[in-house]
């Protein structure tokens, strides 16, 4: 269990507001924080797993103690454990010792699933061979498989050793933490608020049997018999759970555009009323922090409640819910403008860019979205302006029901589209790892994009790329699917390592596939590309690309490169069509590449266009903060600029910067 200085480097950045001292310690005592923090996280996760081993199907044998484990047989814990702070780091995710108790921090299924899936390929490249194991009565082979195409028992695993990461910090003295959490919310304002969630607690439980409001309060705690005791008298589990909900009140609203404060003195609290779409992203929310309070209590997924085994099936992403346990989410983030009434405080309203840090915040709606929440919007106004007839009644509701399906069908093509496109590109953890400083800005328009992105490592070369198909949605996710296939082929299996041959073969094969001929027969679809190739010994970088620039940043001075780039010239001559750069970097010198959804977004008091030259004077003004933060900016300035007028996202927007 040999750990690098650079690993050392890695854990102590991800502490989050460390004081000097602590940091000054901690690398004094590495030693001791290695064997706890590595060692003694990689027995308490092999621990849990063996624990709960009947609810997944491993692919690593789970048969005898951790100690009693060979070197070899410990060293993949190792490297898990070893791999946690680059996980956090890819969630904007830091740790910190807790005192009295360990809040949850609400890492979505999306992310976890993300995790899983890199957890998956590390095994893969590990272990080149692997013995099958039996499930439903059939030998089945883990070595080679896609994560996606894994039997679910076997996905299990993965998510669930995930799940354990918190867990191991939690039993260590840390728990992780996010700072835009963090920023909204004090220790003294925490507890105010779980008082208030007891008290509203005991006024529901006294009125009479039935009432809502004690129905609520009853969910949020299991323990109805036993909580007429003050706050401070409270089973430790029931108060420590009052104050981890109460943490993750500003959480919530700030996930739908919403900050608190404290109401002025002699000023009356201004009124809260939350519409259905900011309920439901706050019920989301809320279930994201009830499963991880569970997961960090020591419960896991089972198809059975069991308290014994600490089995739960409610510990599923949202959507998996049903109605009923959707309703119950819903109605107790409905009580918080009531708490926040009873502290006297009051939510106000913030621009959007505020919540643009948040993973579950309110993003803007697909255009799919958008027509389903009209056609909701358009019957409530419909049945509130007229009295209709029963059989009138009756027929729009056989109507609306009809287009709701017709739209969630086109909904469901367009989420399996994207679940196939997240399969290909490259997660972020694979692009921290050819570049530790880097960022993907990634919006698509309709779910999935015509814009794609592309990362690979060959020896002492990165090959990187961004992409613009023609069109956006569906078709631009075909084209980009094609596209990114051919350059796969190009880079990993051709071993192609000049810029102007891999284009060449890429367009050439996009070509005959979409049978574009020189007479102009066939589709005239195509893409724009910039290609880079970073020789890291060297540090140079070799370019070429189709009307995609790259920006280079180097001293806060800004170089903008072209390419020439020919995609309908059918001549057969490489050469001729394009055309490779060469260009030495310095350490701390910055790339940035992108398609032009960005800086084409309409926006502003004008309704124009955000243009390329107020995106460098933006990268320029930002380029000297760390790259995820700039990712955070960059997004919260395209958001405000389309905010000014509402105006609809009009193309994919890509951006990735890397730093050397």
């Amino acid at each position: 269990m040999k750990i690098s200085s650079r690993e050392i480097r890695v854990w102590t950045e991800i502490f989050y507001k460390p004081e000097s001292r602590f940091i000054k310690e901690f690398r004094s005592g590495w030693e001791t924080n290695k064997k706890i923090l590595i060692g003694q996280s990689a027995g308490l996760i092999y621990k849990e797993l063996r624990q709960s081993k009947g609810l997944f199907v491993s692919p690593y044998p789970l048969k005898k103690d951790f100690k009693n484990l060979s070197e070899e047989e410990k060293s993949d814990w190792y490297d898990f454990v070893s791999a946690i702070p680059v996980k956090l780091k890819s969630m904007n995710l830091y740790l910190r010792p807790y005192k009295e108790f360990c809040r949850t921090c609400l890492i979505p299924y999306s992310d976890i699933e993300t995790l899983a899936k890199s957890d998956h390929e590390r095994f893969l490249v590990k272990h080149t061979s692997s013995s099958p194991f039996s499930l439903k009565g059939k030998e089945v082979f883990i070595h080679q498989v896609p994560y996606y195409e894994l039997p679910e028992e076997v996905k299990r695993f993965y998510i669930e050793i995930n799940h354990l990461i918190p867990v191991s910090m939690k039993a260590l003295g840390y728990e992780i933490v996010k700072p835009a959490e963090m920023e909204e919310i004090t220790d003294r304002l925490v507890y105010r608020l779980a008082k208030a969630i007891h008290s509203r607690y005991l006024k529901g439980a006294r009125k009479e049997a039935g009432n809502s409001e004690k129905k609520s309060y009853s969910l949020i705690f299991g323990h109805e018999d036993k909580l007429e005791a003050d706050f401070d008298r409270l089973w430790e589990d029931i108060r420590h759970s009052n104050l981890d909900n109460a943490f993750h009140i500003p959480t919530k609203l700030l996930s739908v555009g919403y900050l608190i404060r404290p109401v002025s003195r002699g000023f009356k609290p201004a009124a809260l009323r939350l519409n259905v779409d900011e309920i439901e992203t706050m019920a989301r929310v809320e279930h994201l922090r009830w499963c991880w309070d569970k997961i960090l209590h020591g419960w896991h997924y089972g198809i059975e409640k069991d308290s014994k085994k600490k089995t739960h099936p409610g510990i599923v992403p949202f959507d998996d819910l049903s109605d009923s346990e959707k309703e119950k989410d819903r109605e107790l983030v409905q009580l918080i403008p009531s708490l926040l009434q009873d502290i006297g405080y009051e939510a106000v309203s913030v621009s959007r860019e505020r919540i643009g840090r948040l993973p579950y915040a309110t993003r803007p709606m697909s255009s799919i979205h958008r027509i389903l929440e009209e056609t909701r919007r358009l019957n409530d106004q419909i049945r509130n302006a007229l009295i209709l007839p029963p059989e009138v009644e009756e027929m729009l509701k056989v109507r609306n029901r009809k287009i709701e399906e017709a739209i969630r069908e086109v909904e469901s093509g367009y989420t399996y589209a994207q679940h196939i496109q997240e399969t290909f590109l490259p997660d972020n953890l694979y692009v921290r790892y050819c570049f530790p400083e880097s960022f993907i800005l990634f919006r698509p328009k309709d779910i999935v994009s015509g814009d794609f992105y592309f990362f690979s490592r060959q020896e002492n070369r990165l090959i990187f790329a961004v992409a613009d198909c023609t069109g956006h949605g569906i078709p631009g996710a075909l084209l980009s699917t094609i596209g990114y296939s051919i350059l796969d082929q190009s880079v990993n299996e051709l071993k192609l390592d000049d810029p102007v041959k891999i284009l060449d073969h890429l367009y050439s094969r996009i070509h005959k596939f979409l049978r574009l001929d020189s007479d102009g027969s066939g589709i005239a679809d195509d893409m724009d590309i910039m290609l880079c190739i970073l020789d890291t010994e060297l540090n140079q970088l070799r370019f070429s690309g189709v009307k995609n620039p790259l920006y280079h940043l180097h001293d806060g001075n800004l170089t903008e490169y072209k390419c020439a780039g020919l995609t309908d010239d059918f001549s057969g001559e490489a050469y001729n069509r394009y055309t490779s750069c060469k260009i030495r970097l310095e350490q701390g010198d910055t790339l940035y590449l992108f398609s032009d959804g960005y800086s084409d977004q309409f926006g502003g008091a004008k309704h124009k266009k955000y243009s390329s030259a107020r995106f460098k004077s933006y990268l320029t003004s930002i380029h000297q903060l760390p790259m995820a933060e700039q990712s955070e900016k960059l997004y919260e300035e395209i958001e405000h600029w389309r905010g000014e007028n509402n105006e609809d996202q009009t193309d994919d927007i890509l951006v990735i910067g890397v730093k050397i």
